[in-house]
């Protein structure tokens, strides 16, 4: 029988911080395929037409106050923010671990600092609209997502190389 991977331990990097004992949570992305319904002559339904990706972001919690992330806010290029995303998904029934490795790039558009109350634990919550997004399982790239590249891989497998090959 076979058991979930569960996350075990985690951090987060940022330029050349890490934030061990301060990274509360990473909520990685949403991926949508973006569609439009259509309906043709002769058709007996209506189909979902892929017209590319979704924006991509990504949330992230800490346990107090970061000016490492706050000094990024308002950056004017659109991928002057790098996070990596570091975590132990461990199998109970295996007992082994899975290195999951998350790269993101883009910049902060939400920073929440929450309410600050004297002799109560404080936190701040970011939003990343993100142009690049990769993940690895113990080394194998799973999604890399290039917005502005046009990159689309998903397992390895390039979905968009056709196209490039066309257009470029």
């Amino acid at each position: 029988m076979q058991l979930p991977r569960q996350l075990k331990d985690m951090n987060v990097f940022n330029a050349a911080n890490s934030f061990a004992g301060q990274a509360m949570k990473f909520t990685r992305p949403k991926l949508v395929i973006k569609t439009e319904d259509y309906r043709g002559a002769g058709m007996l339904g209506t189909v979902k037409l892929d017209m590319g990706l979704e924006a991509i972001e990504v949330e992230h919690e800490y346990g107090g106050d970061m000016p490492e992330l706050n000094r990024e806010f308002g950056t004017t290029d659109i991928d002057g923010s790098q996070l990596r995303f570091a975590g132990a998904y461990q199998n109970d029934s295996t007992g082994r671990y899975d290195d999951v490795q998350i790269v993101v790039r883009g910049r902060h558009i939400e920073i929440d600092a929450g309410t600050d109350e004297v002799g109560a634990k404080s936190g701040t919550k970011y939003k990343t609209a993100c142009t690049y997004y990769k993940q690895t399982r113990n080394g194998r790239v799973e999604f890399e997502i290039d917005m502005i590249a046009g990159t689309f891989l998903v397992d390895g497998v390039d979905r968009r190389a056709e196209l490039r090959r066309i257009v470029n």
